[in-house]
């Protein structure tokens, strides 16, 4: 296999016979590669820039953490399947978001943030600057030394990488009551003036947009007692997010297309590594393997039996159709299966219940974890560990290999193997006719009952115990002669 690693500058990669991998791992920022399309491209890298309303404040009366508009333009994008990297010297927002960078800085005016602004791009090398500052200038300042001001940090924004595009949006209304009239006028005409300085930027040779949020109303900013006046609701901040996202897909195509200096060609290509941030990697009709390193990644296999690697982070792994292969290490992975999409199986090194449409999972790592399927007809694997492991409905074949195990079969006509270890089996009313293969007489393995304080019979089967509980409900010890089996082989709770 060849393996081609990408470089700083656009790349042409062609693979040839056999299996060939393209690897981003040495890259400084999130890409999207898809090998259906044949390109790949840097995820768009954005500088959230401002005062409060970038940071996210909500109700000055609290310090919760909401994301502001940045958590919603990631709720957004996400429906889109759509992935894009904030930058900034400052995190914050409700763990959830994942990207929580930004460079947000509340009661900052223009002139603060202009004192930062070079230092903060050179550090961060973003695409594109999200601006919305001048609310906390609206408090004093008037309208024309507001514009010169805005003039300033543009010019220095734009100086700092003549390749950065600025998007400019205008600011939210204030409310009138808890702000004076002349503040809320203030902040109108500054809005109003805001086309015509950028037109006369962008006349210059100046990458700078103006993003038109004057659609956001009094209604959308948070009442007393809970805000001075100042602060988006939720509602005001999810307008917002779609204003950004709008222009973003205007001028640069969120899917980077717009930044033709990043974009890779890739030809005959099999496998993709993706890097240490936020991912989206493709695949093809082909058996591929996509492995996403670091960050929160988002893997579609498509068509192919794939094997897909999510890597550190909080990843989606989309299989298709196809015998696809999920790795997921993270309580915050999520796999998404396509009904009749293939015989397909998860190997968890983490807690793991199984998605809608995974048949199979195998338990990795040393240690002791729960899983849980699905109603499918599941096989269940542990590893050398004391996992839990419950199928759930179906017909399931759960196997714990070593370790004390406790294995729950559930509904269904379930094959429980403990292997070796002092294992547990559970059996409830109702979980119909299962089946232990190793229950071992001469160990510590258990068969904890619920439902009857009871068995029935006794019953020999050939070499085999069939242990009945009712008409419905029994359990089979294979190997096992009646004669063997003692009340301590029981727990009735």
């Amino acid at each position: 296999m060849t393996v081609f690693y990408d470089s700083s500058r656009p790349d042409a990669f062609v693979g040839g016979a056999g299996s060939d991998a393209v690897s981003y791992s040495a890259s400084s920022r999130g890409v999207i590669a898809d090998l259906a399309s044949g390109h790949a491209y840097k995820l768009l890298s954005i500088l959230p820039l401002g005062d409060s309303i970038t940071y996210g404040v909500i109700a000055s009366s609290s310090d919760t953490e909401s994301g502001g508009y940045r958590k919603f333009m990631l709720d957004q994008l996400a429906a889109l399947n759509v992935k894009i990297d904030f930058v900034g010297s400052t995190s914050n927002g409700p763990a959830s978001m994942g990207d929580r960078d930004h460079e947000g800085h509340r009661n900052w005016t223009l002139n603060q943030l202009n004192g930062i602004d070079n230092d903060v791009v050179a550090a961060t090398k973003p695409d594109a600057v999200l601006l919305i500052a001048g609310t906390n200038d609206s408090s004093t300042d008037s309208v024309p030394t507001m514009l010169q001001d805005l003039r300033s940090l543009l010019l220095s924004l734009t100086s700092s990488d003549p390749a950065l595009t600025v998007f400019v949006g205008s600011l939210p209304p204030v409310r009138v009551g808890q702000q004076s009239q002349a503040r809320a006028d203030r902040v109108d005409a500054y809005n109003d003036a805001m086309p015509g300085l950028i037109s006369e930027l962008v006349a210059q040779g100046h990458k700078i947009a103006f993003v038109d949020m004057r659609d956001l109303t009094p209604d959308d900013i948070t009442a007393p007692p809970l805000d001075s006046g100042l602060h988006p609701t939720a509602g005001g901040y999810a307008k917002i997010a779609a204003h950004w996202i709008d222009a973003l897909e205007q001028h640069l195509g969120l899917d980077g297309t717009g930044l033709g200096s990043d974009r890779d060609t890739l030809t005959s290509i099999e496998n993709l590594t993706g890097s240490s941030f936020a991912d989206q990697l493709g695949g093809n009709e082909g058996a591929n393997v996509l492995d996403g390193l670091a960050g929160d990644d988002l893997l579609e296999g498509r068509g192919g039996s794939d094997q897909l690697i999510g890597g550190a982070g909080a990843d989606t792994l989309v299989g298709g159709t196809g015998n696809d292969v999920y790795y997921v290490d993270n309580a915050g992975d999520k796999t998404i299966e396509a009904t009749n999409g293939g015989v397909d199986e998860t190997h968890a090194y983490t807690n793991w219940t199984l998605a809608e449409n995974v048949e199979n999972l195998f338990l990795r790592s040393a240690a002791n974890l729960a899983a849980k399927g699905n109603g499918l007809a599941n096989t269940m694997v542990g590893n050398g560990a004391a996992n839990t492991i419950e199928g759930l409905g179906g017909a399931d074949r759960l196997d714990g290999r070593g370790g004390s195990d406790r294995l729950v079969g559930g509904l269904g006509t379930d094959i429980l193997t403990g292997g070796t270890g002092n294992d547990s089996f559970v059996f409830a009313a109702g979980h119909g006719h299962d089946t232990i293969t190793d229950f071992d007489l001469s160990g510590d393995d258990l068969l904890e009952i619920s439902g009857y304080q009871n068995y029935s019979e006794l019953r020999q089967v050939g070499s085999d115990t069939l242990v009945v509980f009712s008409d419905s409900d029994m359990l089979s010890l294979n190997g096992v002669l009646v004669a063997s089996i003692s009340n301590s082989d029981f727990l009735f709770v």
